[in-house]
């Protein structure tokens, strides 16, 4: 079996839309990859929430890592009707997955759910791939939750097989100093495997 996993580090948001009506929101973020869910702990009443959690997915089958993608949902908790409200989300797509030695930290502008959606504000992320056997999957959500927490998105089927992408094959130690980068544009995409950065799929508005 494949030690391979995805890495996701939350480290924080910025700027967020206020939700609860007192001019904040209960901030979480929820992380959906491979048909895995996990989220962050709740930060109450804070629009610029700092998490720094780290989670970790199995990669079922390193041969499609390149269709599948990580979808960030930045989230407020409603706590009088146990409700959740999307605040905005970004997505990446399995392509721009990087070894751990050359990720960073990116700051992704959020997109907006749909054409009446109010957004903006910033999710801070560091995402690489590592076959670190140290690194155990985090604790994740069950596939069928609570309505708190349910999610109508039906997880889309990955089909046709392509060869294990260069990332899987690639992987470096982990002793590279981190940096800090705001994102908010699409990178060029000539750029090389290994210093490729993140792209986002933006949604039709």
């Amino acid at each position: 079996m494949s030690n391979l996993k995805l890495g996701v580090e939350v480290v924080g948001a910025h700027d967020l839309m206020p939700k609860d009506g007192h001019g904040s929101a209960n901030t979480f973020v929820e992380l959906h990859f491979d048909h895995q869910k996990s989220r962050t702990a709740i930060k109450d009443k804070d629009l610029s929430p700092i998490w720094n959690e780290s989670f970790y997915f199995n990669i079922s089958d390193p041969n499609n890592l390149s269709k599948l993608s990580l979808e960030a949902n930045v989230y407020h908790q409603n706590r009088e009707n146990n409700s959740k409200s999307l605040l905005g989300k970004v997505r990446l797509t399995g392509t721009s997955f990087v070894p751990y030695s050359d990720a960073v930290v990116l700051h992704y502008p959020l997109e907006k759910q749909g054409i009446l959606s109010r957004v903006k504000g910033e999710l801070g992320l560091k995402v690489f791939v590592t076959d670190d056997p140290s690194r155990r999957s985090s604790n994740l959500l069950p596939a069928v939750e609570s309505s708190l927490f349910s999610d109508s998105r039906a997880a889309q089927t990955q089909a046709s097989e392509q060869q294990i992408p260069n990332v899987a094959q690639k992987l470096l130690s982990d002793n590279k100093s981190e940096s800090r980068h705001t994102f908010h544009h699409l990178p060029n995409p000539s750029s090389n495997s290994c210093s490729h950065v993140p792209r986002l799929i933006s949604t039709t508005c």
